[in-house]
């Protein structure tokens, strides 16, 4: 059938090619060669399209035979004998690659040429099925598969090997029975620090029936210890542990390490690494009140429930003492400035409420500092440190204008009652103002207009800052609670909206990071932002580069360990410390291994000698010919006066 409809739909393409150059182009001496060429050009599309198998490979018989290398972690593991999979897959790859084999290693989604007996395996996964397409569509014929047998895609493997035009053998090597691993770990945030997290594992391995004990240690101390089930083989077990007040505040680091009471083939999955914040939730709402009244008590609520982010805030209640505000199960005992900076460090959304002339360094430069911020000034120095010029506070009573200006929260603002909404005071005018007023206040209801809020949009991120004070009335009185929630979530949802998110300041994009891939640094958006980033780790320093702003930044692969990280401005500055792990965690060695009858997996051998070859799609001429076609004929258009 195939052939049939071939021709039957290369005849109508013919037909189609001679009746435009004959009956609708203009006539011309060449109409019937240009027509001849626009059909074999159609023909040749059409031929790629049904993909038909061209006899040979012209490559030469290293080409037909393939060797599949299994270059996974968990070809590293050992049997009993001390012996790895790996040194035993990588020398018979040598062997079948010195007798014409081309030998390719394969893991996840990225293959490379060549056996290698001296590097280490370093795929985290092991998915067989897209490198037997790559043979096939590389015009191999025969294919052996040099694996411990734990592929992650055994399911789709069967599913879709009869089709492919391969007679695959499989080798097995390694025999590694013994091995019990930490298939993952989730640690909550900690935002009260007088309370332990309750956490989450999950093991794999050990002997169905058995149990697999597990230690969880923090910072390197043991506190606790678990006991769950082994599951069956290809599965987990999972068990949840209420662990102790954190000794420590910010960001504290848990690991939880998988025991085996006898000998473990495969020790890099024993541990899993997670990381918690003590005292606050990470890339939720953070507001930090200087000098507390009633507004943080109404706008923390309103915030909260707009944006859908994780709010806390924190009252300035004495030198270097913070209280924690928000419903009565989050609040707890006092904590320092250190928790509070950390908390606002890593917010999505910044509110600072109450910055004055006299506030800590500190706040001053988490005010300053990229990303989203909501600031609500004291006087004119707390606006001036957000770059926001200001005259002096204006005392009065300041009624808001029922006419509401063209800004980008007026759909916010569409029928709210404005009229009659209590005062506010204090209103700062500002040397600047925005072309688009968000809200026009005026004293006495009958002044000159004033703006209320003052908006920054940058590369940074985005700023609002706040013109005037007490916004907290409107929210006491029933008839202003509409307009208040109304004006706080139109403010909101320009703030997080538009644009990435912005680093506050030069920081890993995770924690934890796999081993074998890129490390990616959050940078703020400025362009012109050059830092001088080092890393060190257990043998000195690892990386020691420049980092160029704009958002995100990568930096090379680098051993599994945890590393302390130092990031410098260009005037040298320290502007961000930490540090990251980079893990050697895996789920390579869950799958178990496979032992079916791979026969089934030779019926391509049928379809191989149905259509011996490699498909034409595999052959770069077709393309090459269509181009020389297409631009033939155009070249004749125009010298035959056809446009």
């Amino acid at each position: 059938m195939r052939p049939l409809l071939f021709l039957a739909l290369a005849a109508a393409l013919t037909a189609y090619a001679f009746w435009v150059y004959l009956r609708v182009e203009l006539p011309v001496p060449e109409a019937r060669r240009l027509a001849m060429v626009r059909a074999c050009a159609l023909i040749l599309v059409l031929l790629l399209l049904f993909d038909p198998q061209i006899p040979g490979n012209g490559a030469g018989a290293s080409a037909v035979r393939w060797a599949l290398l299994d270059a996974s972690v968990s070809m590293g593991a050992v049997d009993p004998s001390g012996a790895s999979a790996w040194s035993g897959a990588s020398q018979r790859a040598a062997e079948l690659e010195a007798d014409g084999w081309t030998v390719v290693r394969f893991g996840g989604d990225r293959l490379e040429a060549g056996a290698t007996g001296a590097t280490l395996p370093m795929a985290r996964t092991s998915r067989l099925l897209p490198a037997l397409q790559a043979a096939a569509e590389g015009g191999a014929r025969e294919v052996q598969v040099l694996s411990d047998m734990r592929f992650d895609d055994a399911v789709a493997l069967r599913g879709a090997v009869e089709a492919l035009p391969l007679e695959v053998t499989f080798e097995r090597f390694g025999a590694v029975d013994a091995n019990v691993g930490v298939a993952s770990f989730r640690v909550p945030d900690v935002p009260r620090p007088d309370e332990g997290p309750i956490v989450e594992v999950e093991v794999h391995g050990g002997p169905p029936g058995d149990s697999v004990d597990v230690v969880i240690l923090e910072e390197g101390e043991e506190v606790a210890r678990t006991r769950v089930a082994a599951p069956s083989p290809g599965l987990r077990a999972s068990a949840t542990v209420q662990l102790p007040a954190p000794s420590g505040g910010g960001r504290v680091r848990y690991s939880a390490r998988a025991l085996s009471d006898g000998a473990d083939g495969f020790p890099d999955d024993d541990a899993y690494v997670a990381y918690a914040n003590v005292g606050y939730e990470e890339g939720g709402l953070v507001l930090v009140s200087l000098r507390p009244d009633w507004e943080p008590r109404h706008l923390l609520p309103v915030l909260e429930e707009v944006t859908g982010l994780s709010a806390s805030a924190y009252l300035r209640a004495g030198p270097d003492r913070y209280v924690r505000s928000g419903r009565a199960a989050d609040r707890g005992t006092p904590v320092d400035s250190a928790i509070v900076r950390a908390a606002a460090a890593d917010a999505a959304l910044l509110v600072i409420h109450g910055l004055h002339e006299d506030a800590d360094e500190w706040v001053t430069s988490l005010a300053a500092r990229p990303g989203r911020r909501l600031v609500l000034p004291a006087d004119a120095a707390g606006a001036r440190a957000v770059g926001v010029e200001v005259g002096g506070p204006q005392e009065g009573e300041w009624y808001a204008s029922p006419d509401v200006p063209t800004s980008p929260i007026a759909g916010a603002l569409a029928g709210v009652e404005l009229q009659g909404l209590p005062p506010l005071t204090d209103v700062m005018a500002a040397q600047r103002p925005n072309a688009q007023p968000v809200l026009q206040l005026q004293l006495r209801g009958a002044g000159a207009p004033a703006n209320a809020f003052h908006l920054v949009d940058d590369p940074d991120g985005r700023l609002v800052v706040a013109l005037s004070s007490a916004y907290w009335r409107w929210a006491a009185r029933e008839e202003g609670r509409d307009a208040y929630r109304s004006l706080w979530s139109g403010l909101a949802g320009w703030l997080l909206s538009g644009q990435r998110t912005a680093a506050a300041e030069p920081r890993p994009s995770s924690w934890v990071v796999e081993r074998g891939t890129e490390v990616e640094w959050a940078l703020p958006a400025a362009d012109s932002a050059v830092y001088h980033l080092s890393v060190e780790g257990p043998d000195g320093v690892a990386v020691d580069t420049t980092l160029t702003g704009g958002g995100r930044a990568t930096t090379s692969p680098m051993e599994p360990a945890m590393y302390a990280y130092t990031v410098r401005s260009a005037e040298g500055d320290t502007v961000g410390t930490g540090r990251f792990d980079v893990v050697r965690s895996t789920l390579d060695m869950l799958p178990p291994a496979l032992e079916p009858d791979f026969s089934a997996l030779a019926g391509g051998t049928a379809l191989m000698a149905e259509s011996p070859g490699r498909p034409l799609r595999t052959s770069p001429f077709p393309y090459l010919l269509v181009m020389m076609l297409l631009c033939g004929e155009w070249v004749v258009r125009r010298r035959s006066g056809l446009r």
